[in-house]
């Protein structure tokens, strides 16, 4: 009777079902079968009774799912039935309350938890939120440049069509984009302009305005739209038709008070009256940003095949093969060439179309590259060096985790928390970012301004904000996850039972911050060495001979109107004059007119055939910078004379067309011989006169100083034929202080005449090196946030060291250890771990830096004294980070510790 009141009574408790009892049968021998079975039924019905049979049957499937790794982990680690039936109460008492009850609770006690550090979090939440800013604020720069498409409708369609010869690439002529547009099939549309600079003067107004000339497809061909007012017709493009203009939305609004009357309005520029017939948006392309003006181009059929000025854009017709438009255009040229041949001898040259967005963006990829892969190396060290302040966090809350797991807590439980807390650390890292790609974007839109292609598209859009999330997300768990996997791993048993100082600093945490210390380095190596680079090569570009002196110079340009200045004998007397007037100013030593100015500002590049060594007919001839200058121009600007003579005031009405040419032109084309004497046709004009070569001079940079000289012919300024053009002034003493005399001479001759591109020679040639310049501050800023950061990394590190192994290092130096030692074994380690990072950043800086190899002059990209130094430099640097722990450590008191342990 009692047996079967025993058995009714195990029958009438919980029961799991027939599979789990088989297959814990299988695993367990028979007394750990029939306890671990109480349990999981206990717990089972408890499950059933609250969520449900379906809910309690998952969870016993993923319990008996794990159990197999469980059990082998238990028996490696020796613990008993007990333990796991403790196991499983954890378990439960984990996945009892509700997940988004314990992730708020994990939330609150994580920030009453990292406010208790305010250092550490501040630490982490600034220098985190600097890589993220930073890495956003350069996205923002990439996406608007490279990565968005042009705003235009259907900008896919676009290219641009250019003379290829190689290596050069022209725009077209009248002759070309005439024919061109006559019997071209392959585009929908096509159009062209040429950039412009008027004068535009308006009572007492009178200002320079930046604008073009515009074939009347220009506006439809991109898709724009006036909004006030009307664009250009067929008409308008007609030499007899009355000049009009379409005016930007700025200049409508600055200059004609933006106001409907304007659309009809006459504005004068350049002498010439022109009737405004519309109003662009105020958002317009890159391509017309900048602009005040477009006026209606109306050219003359031409007498030559020259000059090439006209910028073609042309719109593939939707149905059309690239490669079909490019043999057209070739097809079309071929047929062109004989018809033009005795004033274009160039039978090389052919057409070529390129889309119009590489066009627009130029040859900035490398330097964005350059410029993300920093701020990303940043990122990296920032993230890591968070990384290895909350390994160190983790190792002091041992114990306490150790607790939370020992009163029911898992390990997803634990992991779940601290990630909880890294998240919170991710997010004030976000905030920070935010606010540092708001002042990053506005740095570069203005600093870039100059440089950068499509600065007006940059800013925090819908992209870059989803780049930022995703960054944000990325950084969090890669300085979160690591920390809380190790932070959870540690033994109950070994974390409640280590009382000693020494005890929670075991090895592999140890082997962890190290680990992340030497990842600093080797990422912040490469980057030093970058910048070290490119440190050396700005360097040696301030130190180029521009080939004269540069001191006391001043550049102003002055345009005459053609409608005023439209005789030759005008604009001849009104430059003799100007010359005359402003060479007599006080504190004015010289002056001379010239149509270009170095470093990098050339007007003309001509084409010439040499008699002594002609071009083959299968090859471009040769094309250089041409300058024209007033015979003044040599005194004025320093240009040492080597051969022959200068040019002369008679050469500007000779019947037979003289040059003078200087040294890299000289030895470009007559390496052993004298270029004194030499004729060529220049132009490709068969029918003209030869020129001849009168004298050689200096070499001057026309084409940027970190460009080789490939030679410059230098031709005098006929007086007729530019109306503008710079006054070179070489003054006594600061140039800017002759200016207001300069401009009053001009208003005497001229009311109407303004002065604009005013610069001194010294600010020309800082303006030059401005991309480099700023690239190189970007790289250098970045490069040393990237040291600090690693600098840190090791004081952290080696600091943590000494404080752990307090009593390790009192004992040591009670059994007889002096001060020297400790010192040694302290920095010893610490430069153990700078000397392995060194070695793989500089393994990866000899890969990485060949790819920036066309940012650098006169340095190699695995130049060795740059390598050298900056490996000295954050040797150094590391080598005080570590002395400073380990003399903290060699002045530890071993009575003093010893008593207190």
């Amino acid at each position: 009777m009692m047996e079967s009141d025993g058995r009714a009574a195990r029958d009438s408790g919980p029961r799991l079902p027939f599979y789990a009892r088989w297959f814990l049968r299988l695993l367990l021998n028979r007394r750990d079968c029939r306890t671990v079975m109480n349990d999981v039924a206990e717990l089972y019905e408890q499950r059933r009774s609250a969520h449900g049979d379906r809910a309690a049957r998952a969870w016993l499937r993923r319990q008996l799912f794990s159990y197999p790794y469980r059990l082998a982990a238990d028996r490696f680690r020796r613990v008993t039935p007990r333990h796991r039936r403790l196991a499983m109460a954890r378990d439960h008492f984990s996945r009892s309350k509700e997940p988004m009850d314990n992730l708020l609770r994990d939330f609150r006690y994580s920030v009453r938890s990292l406010a208790k550090t305010p250092v550490l979090t501040a630490t982490i939440v600034l220098t985190v939120g600097l890589g993220l800013g930073a890495t956003t604020a350069i996205f923002s720069v990439i996406n608007a440049v490279l990565l968005q498409p042009l705003p235009y409708d259907d900008p896919g369609q676009l290219v641009r069509i250019y003379t290829d010869s190689p290596p050069n690439r022209w725009p077209l002529s009248v002759a070309d984009y005439q024919t061109l547009n006559e019997q071209q099939t392959s585009f929908s549309m096509i159009a062209g302009y040429d950039n412009a600079t008027m004068t535009f003067n308006d009572v007492d107004v009178a200002e320079r305005v930046s604008g073009r000339f515009v074939t009347w497809t220009y506006f439809p061909l991109l898709g724009i739209s006036a909004v006030r007012g009307r664009l250009f017709a067929e008409s308008d493009n007609q030499p007899s038709a009355e000049p009009t203009v379409v005016v930007s939305h700025g200049f409508w609004t600055r200059r004609l008070d933006g106001n409907e009357s304007a659309i009809g309005r006459t504005v004068r520029l350049n002498g010439d009256d022109f009737t405004v017939i519309g109003v662009l948006p105020r958002n317009v392309g890159p391509l017309e940003q900048g602009r005040d003006f477009f006026a209606a181009a109306q050219w003359a059929p031409p007498p030559r095949k020259g000059p090439f000025f006209i910028a073609a854009l042309g719109r593939l017709d939707g149905e059309t093969d690239v490669a079909v438009a490019a043999a057209e255009l070739r097809t079309i040229n071929r047929r062109l060439f004989p018809i033009w041949q005795a004033s274009y001898q160039d039978e090389k040259a052919s057409w070529g179309m390129a889309d119009l967005k590489s066009y627009v963006i130029g040859d900035v990829r490398t330097m964005l590259a350059i410029a993300l892969a920093a701020v990303v190396f940043v990122l990296l060290i920032a993230c890591t060096n968070a990384a290895n302040l909350l390994v160190a966090r983790a190792t002091h809350r041992s114990r306490e985790l150790a607790v939370r797991s020992a009163l029911g807590a898992s390990r997803g439980r634990l992991l779940q928390h601290l990630l909880s807390e890294s998240t919170l650390l991710a997010l004030g890292g976000a905030l920070v970012g935010l606010a540092v790609t708001d002042g990053g974007i506005s740095l570069l839109t203005t600093v870039g301004a100059d440089f950068l292609p499509r600065t007006s598209e940059i800013g925090l859009h819908g992209p870059v904000a989803l780049f930022l999330v995703g960054v944000t997300v990325a950084g969090g768990l890669m300085f979160g996850l690591i920390p809380s996997l190790y932070g959870t791993r540690s033994r109950i048993d070994e974390a409640l039972n280590s009382g000693g100082r020494s005890a929670t600093d075991a090895a592999g945490p140890r082997r962890l911050r190290r680990a992340l210390v030497i990842s600093q380095y080797a990422i912040a190596a490469p980057l030093l060495i970058a910048a070290g680079l490119l440190i050396g090569s700005l360097a040696r570009l301030q130190k180029v001979d521009p080939g004269f002196d540069t001191e006391n110079l001043l550049t102003v340009r002055v345009s005459l109107p053609s409608a005023v200045y439209s005789e030759a004998s005008d604009v001849q007397a009104f430059w003799g004059e100007a010359l005359s007037r402003v060479g007599a100013l006080p504190g004015v030593q010289g002056a001379a007119l010239a149509d270009s100015r170095p470093p990098r500002e050339t007007s003309m590049w001509n084409n010439f055939n040499l008699v002594d060594d002609p071009t083959p007919p299968n090859a471009s001839e040769p094309v250089v910078p041409w300058v024209a200058v007033t015979p003044e121009y040599l005194d004025v600007i320093g240009i040492p004379l080597i051969r022959g003579r200068w040019l002369e005031e008679l050469d500007r009405d000779g019947e037979l067309p003289v040059v003078v040419v200087d040294e890299a032109w000289a030895r470009r084309f007559f390496p052993n011989e004298d270029a004194v004497g030499r004729r060529f046709v220049s132009g490709g004009c068969t029918s003209c006169p030869l020129t001849t070569v009168v004298g050689v001079v200096g070499d001057v940079k026309y084409t940027g100083l970190d460009n080789p000289g490939q030679g410059t012919v230098y031709y005098p300024a006929l007086g007729g034929s530019r109306r503008s053009t710079f006054l070179v002034l070489r003054t006594l003493g600061d140039p800017m202080l002759v200016l207001p005399s300069v401009r009053q001479a001009v208003r005497d001759l001229d009311s109407s005449l303004p002065l604009s591109n005013i610069a001194t020679m010294d600010e020309l040639i800082a303006d030059s090196l401005d991309t480099p310049r700023y690239l190189t501050l970007l790289v250098a800023a970045f490069a040393s946030v990237a040291l600090l950061l690693s600098i840190v990394g090791i004081y952290g590190v080696m600091s943590y060291f000494v404080q752990r192994h307090t009593k390790d290092i009192a004992i040591r130096i009670a059994l007889g250890g002096g001060p020297s030692h400790v010192w040694s074994m302290v920095v010893k380690q610490g430069m153990a771990l700078v000397a392995i990072g060194m070695v793989f950043g500089v393994g990866g800086a000899l890969a990485l830096t060949r790819l920036m190899s066309s940012l650098l002059f006169g340095v190699g990209a695995t130049d060795p004294l740059t390598f050298i130094a900056v490996a000295a430099v954050m040797l150094g640097i590391s080598l005080i980070a570590c002395v400073v722990p380990a003399r903290r450590a060699g002045g530890v008191d071993p009575a003093i510790i010893l008593r207190e342990e």
